[in-house]
């Protein structure tokens, strides 16, 4: 055994060997390194949040996108531009989205719909055109109705999955508000009576 000594202490020397300093000085070694580590990916996951916050508010459809209603008719983006916009994605399978209608009636009515601002109500891809015919009717809904048929207006607009979905577009067609889940009616109006002017 006392042969190994020295051959050890050589090999320390060499940095062959790295010699043990025990468990309480090599944890106080690699503790600030972890807890660096930790709180950089915590920053770097703010800041993609943040940064694909700012560009959602930042990023414009393109002007060609076509929006075609439940009567066929169709228009590009660019022909709708020049007002405020609301966009609620929606499916006749959504008893949210069911519930908000009344309130976008309202909503349509007491603005003026199609004149001071436009309200589309876009159905999702996986919806049969006939239940979104037949729903809309049957639930009255009194502002158009469109078709997203090739999954084309839910990708422009994030890659929307989930209904009810909304979003407010200034007349620039900029998206300045997005929200998932039920609406707040009085904060959508006081957003859009901004827009307005």
């Amino acid at each position: 055994m006392a042969g190994l000594r020295p051959k050890i202490d050589r090999r320390i020397k060499r940095g062959i060997i790295q010699p043990d300093f025990g468990p309480d000085k090599t944890s106080d070694a690699f503790a600030m390194p972890k807890k660096l580590i930790s709180l950089s990916i915590i920053i770097l996951l703010l800041l993609t949040v943040v940064i694909g916050i700012s560009q959602l508010n930042k990023e414009q459809l393109d002007d060609n996108l076509v929006f075609q209603r439940i009567d066929g008719t169709k228009q590009t983006f660019q022909q709708l531009k020049g007002k405020p916009l609301l966009v609620t994605f929606w499916s006749p399978s959504c008893a949210i989205c069911l519930k908000e209608v009344d309130e976008f009636n309202q909503l349509y009515r007491s603005h003026a719909g199609g004149s001071e601002f436009e309200l589309l109500a876009l159905s999702m891809y996986y919806d049969r055109p006939d239940w979104v015919i037949e729903t809309s009717r049957e639930s009255g809904m009194q502002y158009p109705v469109y078709f997203d048929l090739q999954k084309q207006l839910s990708s422009a607009f994030g890659d929307v999955r989930a209904t009810p979905t909304s979003f407010l577009l200034d007349r620039d067609g900029r998206i300045v508000y997005r929200h998932s889940g039920r609406l707040d009616f009085s904060l959508l109006e006081q957003k859009l009576t901004d827009l307005i002017g």
